[in-house]
């Protein structure tokens, strides 16, 4: 089972840019970078993600898994599956992983994800999965196309207790597959 170390910050410019930098200087698998605020999250190339502060979700993950660097992209449905089954089973909230990398109530986007991967040779050195979860914004704090989770159950969530279930549930499926996966 991974041990998870998470560090909070009230801003950073990216979680995922922090989260690269330290694996790239040799931060231990399990490192959580949380922050209240992102100002300059990043999505899919070319696009933002956008947080008001200290309402969502803001993280990153940092992976280091006994697989090749073509097995790197199967952490982006991973991603959006624990988030769907977290949200079902601890917050009674139906949503859907959409492709490419989102998480989806109905027509509205609760949740973006963004895995990022540097391998070297035929190694695999590091993985680091990014997620906005949007938690506690309001309607008029999301664009049109965002809800969240306060919105769909008009209940202010703790922050903290989201982010345990979710590493709790990464911890679980990272073993079955580290276990289950030949290189």
């Amino acid at each position: 089972m991974i041990h998870f170390k998470i560090r909070h910050v009230a801003e950073v410019t990216s979680t995922n840019t922090m989260v690269l930098e330290a694996a790239k200087q040799g931060a231990l698998e399990g490192f959580v970078l949380v922050a209240d605020h992102q100002t300059a999250g990043r999505g899919r190339p070319g696009r933002q993600w956008l947080s008001p502060p200290g309402k969502n979700l803001l993280c990153s993950i940092l992976l280091r898994p006994p697989l090749s660097p073509a097995q790197a992209p199967i952490f982006t449905q991973i991603a959006c599956r624990v988030v769907a089954k977290v949200l079902r089973e601890n917050y009674d909230i139906t949503s859907e992983f959409k492709r490419p990398n989102d998480v989806m109530v109905g027509s509205q986007k609760i949740c973006g994800t963004l895995v990022e991967a540097f391998s070297s040779q035929s190694k695999l050195e590091a993985v680091v999965i990014g997620i906005g979860l949007n938690v506690n914004a309001e309607a008029s704090e999301l664009p049109p196309e965002g809800i969240s989770m306060k919105i769909l159950k008009n209940i202010e969530y703790s922050i903290d207790e989201v982010l345990g279930h979710l590493l709790n549930e990464f911890g679980h499926k990272c073993s079955e597959l580290y276990k289950n996966t030949m290189i």
